[in-house]
């Protein structure tokens, strides 16, 4: 997978929502002129109304501290912030609609020139207004979700899960690791948000924690907050943590340094020999994307024969793993997909199932297994469904 500079990911970012919500307005000027509304009132009056909504957006990007706390968070942010992934979820639910659409009508021509019929007659008056009413409910009904997902979208899970180690000694099963991912600090996760997960981790009380990236969200300076609410951050044997592609928006150099105030430990392409519980581990970490070094990490990890963990922050390289012969390889990125529409049966059915096959949880290839954190933060939409933030604890056992 190619390196996204931030400023491609924003400009992505802005037509993603000038596209839904250019589809809301036709939505919307179709069905008041349904109602007898003048056509002045949707060709002027309208797009105004829709450029006052969207003022919030001009002061969140050049001045997001405004929105950090208090009234303008709660009354403001929130709530455009909504009705922005009501947006969204509107263009999704048309660009699903829109072939199905299409088909139908196909369908139907074909059927009418086989049984030679002419061609179905419009809608009735009792059709339309039971799909008008329809598509109101569905509205409705998206943007109080939309509400309900960005108010409830710090209350995370703590995810128990068994890591099977070919090479595992035996005084590791014992082992006690907690992990959390793509902490984004910033607009979306502030101070007090971030001190919530340094509690719940410290009453765990782990032997090591991993955090494998994206501490921020897209600027140098909102490494100070993760600093800030970290710092409490405890664990027997030390935190450990690499850089995520996110870290490389802002100055990475800047943010290693600050997170390593800390007291964590970032590798960056960097292999370190760990005694836990009176076993030695392989630690490595890479670097994100194209930063990364894995034969040099391989090579410094195959020099002690025991259990071999990576930290990489993008799933997409889990065959770089295997290939350095990595027991485990913890991720996260993918944040689960952030917006998950069916998860069942093992099928996620998510947008970031375009981008990537991995998209959260345990994967398997050969003796290497694999971890995807759905991360505790959110980019783009501070939105998570059928997604909750999540805390790991994991469980080494003896691969038979």
């Amino acid at each position: 997978m190619p390196y996204v500079p931030f400023h491609f990911f924003r400009i992505l970012l802005t037509a993603l929502m000038l596209g839904s919500q250019l589809i809301v307005y036709r939505f919307a000027a179709k069905y008041l002129t349904g109602l007898g509304v003048k056509r002045g009132f949707t060709i002027f009056i309208l797009p105004l109304i829709f450029l006052i909504i969207n003022i919030p957006s001009v002061f969140i990007y050049y001045e997001p501290q405004w929105f950090i706390s208090g009234f303008a968070r709660t009354y403001v942010m929130m709530p455009f912030y909504a009705y922005e992934t009501f947006s969204v979820a509107v263009l999704l639910a048309w660009l699903i609609a829109l072939p199905i659409r299409s088909a139908v009508r196909l369908t139907r021509t074909l059927v009418d020139k086989l049984a030679r019929k002419p061609q179905g007659d419009l809608p009735s008056q009792s059709r339309r207004i039971f799909i008008k009413n329809t598509a109101i409910g569905l509205g409705a009904y998206t943007i109080v979700g939309s509400l309900h997902s960005i108010y409830t979208r710090e209350e995370f899970t703590i995810e128990n899960v068994a890591l099977p180690i070919k090479n595992l000694p035996a005084q590791l099963q014992d082992l006690k690791i907690a992990m959390i991912s793509d902490i984004h600090a910033g607009l979306y996760m502030v101070e007090d948000d971030m001190l919530k997960y340094t509690e719940a981790l410290n009453d765990l009380n782990p032997d090591i924690i991993f955090i494998p990236g994206d501490f921020v969200t897209s600027r140098t300076d909102e490494i100070y907050p993760f600093v800030k609410a970290f710092k409490g951050l405890k664990s027997k044997n030390g935190i450990y943590t690499c850089l995520g592609n996110h870290d490389f928006f802002g100055d990475p150099d800047v943010i290693t340094d600050k997170v390593r105030e800390t007291g964590m430990v970032v590798l960056r392409n960097q292999t370190e020999e760990l005694e836990l519980i009176g076993a030695k581990v392989m630690l490595s970490g890479v670097d994100d994307g194209r930063h990364a070094n894995f034969a040099k990490v391989s090579y410094e990890a195959t020099s002690l024969e025991t259990t071999r963990i990576l930290l990489c922050h993008k799933p997409y390289f889990f065959e770089n793993a295997v290939a350095g012969k990595f027991d485990v390889m913890l991720s996260g990125h993918t944040h689960g997909g952030q917006i998950v529409l069916f998860d069942a049966l093992g099928i996620k059915i998510t947008p970031a199932a375009l981008a990537s096959k991995y998209i959260s949880g345990r994967y398997k290839m050969g003796d290497s297994t694999m971890y995807v954190s759905r991360g505790i933060g959110t980019v783009g939409l501070p939105v998570r469904v059928n997604c909750p933030p999540e805390i790991t604890v994991f469980n080494l056992v003896k691969k038979s």
